[in-house]
């Protein structure tokens, strides 16, 4: 090595003083080191048939060795290189040779003890003045990072392309003005088309005319709202025939401008589902029309059924009192009692049966009118009096403010009444305490009647109100009557436009409540809840 002097050469230490070694000019230039490290690049030439090679600063700094300790070495730099990618190097730098055309080739660092990395390196063949190739001339630079990315990438579109070909669902990629521009496989079983059938061309236009307005509303809903539109359509079968699909639909829009620039699609198949729907509607349709013909039957046979209930009470009362003699055998007079409290207790029964059947069929009819609302509630406290003495139990009466004026059916408000409070005696056992009362607001009126009963459980409390629920229940059997007491009560409220509350808990009483409007409204159909002929 020259001593150092004023060439370009001294300055470098990386660069050979020899004049065998002729070199490039921007190789000798004092910015080229810079040049070099700012995007981590390096620089060397293999003169053909000579040893050793030249390397650039950036060369030594790429493969972290030191220029003032480490001489330049082909045999030394592919002892670092992967074993697996010399053979490769060597074939691409002979061909270089031998031919004269540029090289290029990737290898991996072999150093042990530190991470893998991975290098690039383009090459040409330098000429002399008689176009011989006298050297060859390479540029390296690290590309660990972008072949790390490359391969997550990979890994990504694998991954990608795995749940594209397996999803049962069918993934659709559209343009702005809806045209697919990718369909994945799983349109083959659903539609029986490939990909390419459809792609190109608009989605809409394999859906059924007539769901086009609801995909065209949903669409511009969710646009609107920036929202996924979720509809439910027929699409054109590649045999001519519809299959049922549902589709998320969910606009893609460019965040900077605003604009919409496509949409991304997923489709199911839901045709056993609609199925199914249709099953459902048809069985429902048919049990409310069964309801119906039940409750029009049942509405219908009021006079036919009253009409020999009361012949047969009439009669029996008649020789219970033995208004025309005496009967003569006391066995006779108690079973002649018997026949008239029995039909008493049936004709109730039937009653509210039918009364229940009205309201279901829509021909109830409220007599709306104003009253004093302490003349029922009195009324039905003085009708039940020796049932409650009967059973030695206290009924107190809360009337509150004075004016209790209320617009309701007179006949109906009297049933509730009396419904409910023979209720309360009925499950209250001796001793117990009935309360019945009544206070105004400025909308409307409450009433309630509670007692000190044995009280309901939860899942009790869940049917008692449901018509023809309760009727073959433990309680209404060991304690009598139709069971068809509070559902009535339910719907008799119902048809005034008021609100019915039930509390109760076993062992700590029952507690109804009924509010009324004071503007009531004529109300013919069935309460909320009930099915509509």
């Amino acid at each position: 090595m020259a001593k150092a002097s004023s060439s370009p050469a001294a300055r470098d230490r990386s660069l050979p003083t020899s004049d065998s070694v002729p070199l490039p000019v921007f190789a000798r230039e004092p910015h080229f080191a810079s040049a070099e490290r700012a995007p981590r690049i390096g620089y060397w030439r293999q003169q053909i048939g000579k040893h050793p090679p030249f390397w650039s600063r950036g060369f030594f700094a790429l493969l972290t060795l030191d220029p003032a300790t480490t001489t330049p070495s082909t045999a030394y730099l592919m002892e670092r290189i992967h074993p697996d990618d010399r053979d490769e190097i060597r074939r691409a730098l002979a061909s270089a040779e031998r031919t004269g055309r540029p090289f290029h080739f990737r290898a991996r660092s072999w150093v042990a003890g530190t991470a893998q990395r991975v290098f690039e390196t383009h090459g040409e063949v330098e000429r002399d003045g008689n176009g011989k190739g006298i050297a060859l001339l390479g540029v390296t630079r690290e590309v660990t990072t972008e072949v790390e990315a490359l391969l997550q990438l990979q890994e990504s579109e694998a991954t990608y392309r795995l749940i594209m070909e397996e999803a049962t669902d069918m993934i659709t990629r559209l343009d702005r003005n809806g045209i697919a521009t990718f369909v994945s496989p799983a349109v083959r079983h659903i539609l029986g088309y490939e990909p390419h059938d459809i792609e190109g061309k608009r989605s809409i236009d394999f859906a059924h005319p007539d769901d086009l307005p609801n995909i065209i509303a949903a669409s511009r809903e969710a646009q609107a709202n920036g929202s996924m539109a979720i509809f439910e359509h027929r699409r054109r079968h590649r045999d001519g025939h519809h299959v049922w699909l549902e589709s998320r639909v969910r606009f893609l829009v460019n965040p900077e401008t605003g604009e919409q620039v496509g949409a991304i699609a997923i489709s199911r198949e839901i045709g056993r589902r609609k199925e199914f729907e249709q099953e459902l509607l048809a069985a429902r349709e048919r049990a409310e029309h069964a309801n119906q013909t039940k409750s029009r039957f049942l509405a219908n046979m009021s006079h036919e059924l009253r009409t020999p209930l009361n012949a047969i009470i009439g009669f029996s009362d008649i020789m219970v009192r033995e208004m025309f003699g005496a009967i003569g055998n006391e066995r006779y007079a108690e079973y002649v009692r018997i026949v008239n409290e029995s039909g008493a207790l049936l004709l109730d029964l039937i009653n509210d049966v039918l009364d229940m059947s009205r309201i279901e069929a829509g021909k109830y009819r409220l007599n709306v009118e104003w009253f004093d609302m302490r003349d029922p509630i009195e009324a039905v406290v003085q009708m039940l009096s020796n049932r409650a003495t009967e059973k030695q139990l206290a009924i107190e009466t809360r009337l509150t403010p004075l004016d209790l004026r209320a617009l309701a059916d007179r006949r109906v408000v009297m049933q509730i009444l009396l419904n409910l409070l023979s209720n309360a005696i009925k499950f209250t056992e001796a001793g117990g305490h009935v309360e019945i009362g009544a206070c105004k607001g400025e909308d409307d009126i409450r009433l309630w009647v509670s007692d000190t009963g044995i009280g309901m459980t939860a899942e009790f409390l869940s049917r008692i109100a449901q018509p023809f629920e309760q009727a073959s229940t433990d309680m209404t059997r060991s304690h009598g009557g139709s069971g068809l007491g509070l559902a009535l009560v339910k719907s008799l409220v119902a048809l005034h436009g008021g609100n019915f509350v039930i509390k109760s808990a076993p062992g700590a009483g029952t507690c109804v409540t009924v509010t009324l409007p004071l503007v009531q409204k004529e109300r013919t159909g069935p309460p909320e809840g009930q099915p509509v002929p």
